[in-house]
């Protein structure tokens, strides 16, 4: 303990004894150091004060080093597929996911309300589909989302200009290098059943949502298959597979060892031809019944 120490000293070293954050206690220590008595008799606690201050700094730089590294957020792919709402400031991404989803993202009339992504699962006749809003400041780790998704919507706000929006989302794609990727355009705030570029919706009022989800799972490019046992019911959970895929694919997917023991199938569907027997070589479509017969 220091001597002829003052009173403001003592407290700087019951807020480094108190201290939380590595933060806290360097700026407690920096007190104790300018509080300090610079006799001699002090010289020892100076040297002690100054060890641990900068072994403190070490520890902290290397901390904020590893964070920095870090992704600010991790989202995973989850369901059949993942979709990303792009739109600029305002557009209405946050109200249109909460109408699909069960997410439930800040909405509001400023700009910018969303910081980082929202994420939420959309049904589709039994098949999830993970829908992601990405913030209009379209920062690069933001961006890194797009790049691995399904599907790209371009939401633009029916109220304003649709040109310009579509040239802003466009160029930003464009820097990202994204003009290859899948997309659908979607004009929202809309009350009119035309528009100029994309499917007309109302987030606020629901409408056109339907037409959009079918167009979303339409440019997705995927089918739903169901299962059925001998003399047993559909399954009410589909197998979801590329579009074309074959009672092959579907097979595999139920179950490999399956494959091995393959007899035929039976395919049901709305045609005329319902519960015919295939082979593994058919070509399923969207919402077929498959009926495997293996022994």
């Amino acid at each position: 303990m220091p001597i002829n120490a003052d009173v403001e000293y003592f407290i700087a070293e019951a807020d480094y004894r108190d201290a939380k954050t590595v933060d806290e206690k360097i700026a407690a220590l920096e007190k104790m150091i300018k509080l300090a008595p610079k006799h001699k008799g002090a010289s020892t606690l100076l040297a002690q004060l100054k060890k641990k201050l900068s072994a403190l700094k070490k520890e902290s730089a290397k901390a904020k080093a590893a964070a920095k590294g870090r992704p600010k957020f991790v989202i995973s792919k989850e369901g059949a597929a993942q979709v990303c709402i792009l739109g600029l400031t305002n557009s209405g991404k946050s109200m249109l996911l909460r109408a699909l989803t069960n997410a439930r993202p800040e909405v509001g009339e400023y700009p910018y309300t969303t910081k980082t992504p929202a994420v939420g699962m959309m049904d589709y006749g039994g098949v999830k589909i993970q829908l992601v809003e990405i913030p209009a400041t379209f920062d690069a780790e933001s961006m890194s989302v797009v790049r691995t998704c399904d599907l790209i919507m371009l939401l633009l706000d029916a109220t304003m200009d649709i040109d310009k929006q579509l040239d802003e989302l466009t160029s930003l794609l464009e820097r990202n290098g994204l003009q290859e990727k899948s997309l659908i355009i979607v004009e929202n705030k809309s009350d009119e059943r035309a528009t100029k570029y994309g499917i007309a919706v109302s987030a606020k009022t629901g409408d056109g949502m339907q037409n959009m989800k079918d167009e979303i799972w339409k440019r997705l490019r995927l089918m739903r298959v169901y299962t059925k046992s001998p003399n047993g019911k559909p399954a009410t959970k589909p197998l979801t597979l590329p579009a074309g895929s074959t009672v092959e694919q579907a097979v595999r997917q139920v179950h490999k060892t399956m494959l091995k023991n393959f007899k035929f199938a039976r395919v049901f569907d709305e045609t005329r031809f319902s519960g015919r027997k295939v082979g593994l070589e058919y070509a399923l479509k969207d919402r077929d019944v498959l009926e495997i017969h293996a022994g």
